[in-house]
């Protein structure tokens, strides 16, 4: 390497994966492990013995190859050398493909580690539904709203969980002010890791809101905002640094944010007989967004516009998800969770040159990541996949047409806006996405709120 030469983060791994078998040689370079530090720079695991004789001139062809993003301090590691053996068995090593090998890698992170969590599969009890999307302004928290409305319509007891604390929005679209609770979601995260919150506390975190009448069903909202810290908003920064960081417990282990999250939903679903959890993710794909998208083994719609930032941004997350899979499957895992995930097309035009061309794009999205038939290359009788014009799949999008009247979308304001004569020809088709939704999961873990 030119010592004049830039080396950037995406050109390291393949150039130090490519040093490490010239100088190895590809069988051990398939047996050991390469570990990314949690600022980018890269050391080598043998599974093998060290050799006997001089090491250094191996180890400066290593640093050589990437420059800076070598660890300075031991770029090369064999497996008899203390603390190898420990990580080459480490349980989140996860097959990556660089330039036609398949390598083992270990990526330590601080921000974005909760990407690589086992993700979790269909949970118990209600159905779980999260609504995510890449951007804001897609009809994420709109549809959500009517989703809440008609199932309540139709005796459905809800509970709507505000994860996007970030951004917080369900607790204003449904909440009046005399009905948001003292506490929302961002208080619990924060509570749970120094005190604890009582179970005899939890009613005042959710909210009732104005979507429940009598006769019909009940529509709670745990807000990510209560009274509390809508009244005191220069506390709000100070709560949300602490919100999204891991629990410790008293032996010193680790409480992830992912399993705060799931513990609290939980109790909270415990708290009362629902049909149905809906749950408003952050969107993007900041560390807070994995928790909804991975931990909590629910459906997640993924809401899009036909444009090419869409595919682009998913591209991002299903090129990661599809690792995951990699090492699911590496373990003799099912990986079933890949298919809780199921597009939506929102704000459709509807015209059919364009609706074709973006199913077209979710398909190869899907298949290239997340179905069988592609993972690894091969296929195998017990295969997972869909065809490309299967409607059930899940890269066939629910769709929401664009509808102008739903721009200024604020039913505190305007009740009417959640008045099925509203929303029943624009959303009509997506929530019987939703029941269908609901129904398989109650044909596969039996009744309601169970």
């Amino acid at each position: 390497m030119n010592s004049t030469e830039a080396i950037f983060f995406d050109a390291a791994l393949p150039r130090f994966v490519s040093a490490i078998a010239e100088a190895l040689g590809d069988e051990v370079l398939r047996d050991g492990l390469v570990l990314r530090d949690a600022n980018g720079r890269l050391s080598f695991v043998s599974a093998g013995a060290a050799p006997a004789g001089d090491r250094e001139p191996l180890e400066k062809k290593l640093v050589g190859s990437i420059g800076a993003y070598a660890q300075q301090e031991r770029v090369l590691a064999f497996g008899d050398e203390p603390g190898a053996a420990r990580v080459l068995k480490d349980s989140a090593v996860f097959p990556f493909h660089v330039e036609g090998r398949t390598i083992r890698l270990l990526d330590r992170r601080i921000v974005g580690s909760a990407w690589l969590d086992d993700p979790r599969a269909e949970a118990e009890g209600p159905a779980r539904i999260v609504f995510a999307s890449l951007k804001g302004g897609v009809g994420r928290s709109t549809a959500l709203a009517i989703t809440a409305s008609d199932l309540a319509r139709r005796n459905k007891n809800v509970l709507m969980i505000d994860l996007d604390l970030e951004a917080p929005g369900l607790g204003d679209l449904l909440l009046d002010a005399d009905r948001t609770p003292l506490f929302g979601s961002l208080d619990f995260l924060v509570e749970n890791g120094i005190g604890g919150v009582p179970d005899g506390l939890l009613d005042d975190f959710i909210g009732v809101s104005a979507l429940t009448e009598p006769g019909g069903g009940r529509v709670d909202v745990l807000p990510a905002l209560g009274r509390s810290a809508i009244e005191q908003p220069a506390n709000m920064l100070a709560k949300l640094s602490r919100a999204m960081i891991d629990d410790l417990e008293a032996d010193g282990g680790a409480i992830t944010v992912a399993t705060q999250i799931a513990t609290m939903i939980s109790r909270f679903t415990r708290r009362n007989n629902y049909d149905v959890v809906l749950i408003d993710s952050r969107a993007g794909l900041s560390e807070l967004a994995a928790p909804a998208i991975l931990g909590l083994g629910a459906t997640t719609l993924l809401f899009g516009t036909a444009q090419r930032q869409t595919i682009q941004g998913y591209s991002a997350l299903f090129a990661g998800l599809k690792l995951l899979a990699e090492r699911d499957k590496d373990a003799g895992q099912s990986a079933e969770w890949r298919f809780l995930l199921k597009a939506v097309y929102a704000k459709a035009s509807l015209e059919p040159n364009t609706a074709s061309r973006y199913r077209d794009e979710l398909y190869d999205l899907f298949a290239e990541n997340l179905y069988d038939a592609d993972l690894g290359g091969e296929t195998d009788p017990d295969a997972i996949s869909f065809d490309i014009d299967d409607n059930t799949a899940p890269h066939w999008p629910l769709v929401i047409p664009f509808n102008a009247g739903m721009v200024d979308f604020d039913p505190v304001h305007a009740p009417n806006q959640l008045t099925a004569s509203f929303y029943e020809q624009t959303y009509r088709p997506f929530l019987d996405g939703i029941d269908a939704i609901i129904q398989t999961h109650v044909d596969e873990n039996g009744a309601l709120g169970s």
